[in-house]
């Protein structure tokens, strides 16, 4: 059989490449420190690598969204615990006004101090988590959630709350709706809450609920009932505002009247109204503002009558009461804060153990055994030679190198 020069050429050079082709690769491998370089190397290997490689991102994101719930939660803290030390210092007030050694002069530095109080309660409401998104807002975190009114301060936010996925199967609130810290003061089971004159000896009742046909005229300012001297007539006072808004009227039992949105209903049971008695009519859901607001009003009225001292000290119980269930509504959310920084902490645990998990299945199937590869290496390089050397020496085998 002849091996043609052509042939002998097109096979050495042929097996040349692909020893190169081989030494190349490897030299690649170990330059990259990866032994999959393609999807064609290891199909299989591949694609396990690159579902661990998209799980481990997922886990690294879970970690970002993590700290960022962290940092939001605790801004939260930081600001209701400045709630805490102002409402506790609300509370030392309003119990020594209760004094009955002080005079209308020392009642109103008390009240000079709750209104400085109010205005740092108000503007802890209104802070925002260092990114100019308001804590206490909801969903609508970007418009300040409590604007002041004569009653104290609204709330204009909404009653959502922000959440995170801070893992798999977990999503965690970064945030908390201002109604609940600063609001949620029961003062009656009803939808509002009616407070007799300390003086009253009638025994008239007073009702109240909403009307539905007028309730976008509610205001959520506290009305009086009012009967004159004689007791067979009445009036209702906006005690906000200080205006009439039901001039004097006949009474007769039952009696139902409608304004600003509520229905007011008055009946003789068990007896009749006594000359000069008054039902305050107050929302059955207080906030903080409203309350303090409210005390603030009565600090500064003079009590020169035996009537208005204990109007006064009515005022000041019901304050009290408000207070602490106040108190207590802070007190739950950040307890609440707490129990949510604690579970970021076991998360941020568990997601650095799974992150090493997925890290050393990743670098099982793609880290190169770099000893193997560089004997490899070298062996491939001595079989390349080899080949080199021996295409030479055959190349060269021809009958006319014997021509003289």
């Amino acid at each position: 059989m002849r091996i043609s020069t052509s042939t002998i050429y097109d096979t050495g050079g042929s097996r040349i490449s692909d020893l190169q082709v081989s030494l190349n690769k490897t030299q690649q491998q170990i330059a990259a420190g990866r032994k999959i370089l393609t999807p064609s190397d290891d199909p299989v290997g591949s694609a396990r690598a690159l579902v661990i490689t998209q799980s481990d991102a997922i886990n690294d994101q879970y970690a970002v969204n993590r700290q960022n719930a962290t940092s939001s939660l605790s801004t939260a803290e930081g600001v209701l615990q400045s709630v805490t030390t102002t409402v506790q210092n609300v509370k030392t007030l309003v119990v020594s006004a209760g004094n009955g050694s002080l005079s209308d002069a020392d009642r109103g530095y008390i009240a000079t101090q709750l209104q400085g109080s109010l205005d740092d309660l108000i503007s802890y409401a209104n802070a925002t988590d260092g990114t100019g998104g308001y804590l206490f807002a909801g969903f609508s975190n970007t418009t300040a959630p409590y604007t002041r009114t004569a009653n104290g301060a609204a709330y204009s936010g909404d009653q959502g709350q922000r959440l995170l996925q801070v893992d798999t199967s977990r999503q965690l609130a970064v945030s908390d709706v201002g109604s609940a810290i600063f609001g949620n003061i029961r003062t009656s089971t009803g939808q509002f809450n009616i407070v007799p004159g300390s003086t009253n000896t009638g025994q008239l009742v007073t009702t109240a609920a909403i009307d539905p046909a007028t309730q976008n005229a509610l205001t959520g300012n506290d009305y009086q009932v009012v009967f004159d001297n004689t007791g067979a007539n009445f009036s209702v006072l906006n005690k906000t505002t200080g205006a009439t808004v039901v001039p004097s009227t006949a009474y007769t039992s039952p009696q139902t009247i409608t304004f600003d949105g509520i229905s007011t209903t008055l009946t003789n049971t068990p007896g009749a109204p006594a000359p000069g008695d008054k039902f305050t009519i107050q929302s059955g859901n207080q906030d903080i503002f409203k309350t303090l607001t409210d005390v603030i009003k009565a600090l500064n009225t003079p009590t020169i009558t035996v009537g208005a001292r204990t109007d006064l000290t009515a005022v000041l119980a019901q304050t009290n009461n408000n207070v602490d269930k106040s108190l207590s509504n802070v007190l739950s959310s950040r307890a609440t804060i707490g129990t949510s920084l604690k579970e970021i902490d076991n998360l941020n645990s568990a997601g650095d153990t799974v992150g090493l998990v997925y890290k050393q299945s990743l670098a099982d199937i793609q880290s190169l055994d770099y000893a193997k590869a560089i004997t490899e290496l070298n062996q491939q390089q001595v079989t390349l030679q080899a080949a080199q050397q021996s295409f030479v020496k055959t190349s060269s085998l021809s009958l006319f190198q014997y021509i003289n």
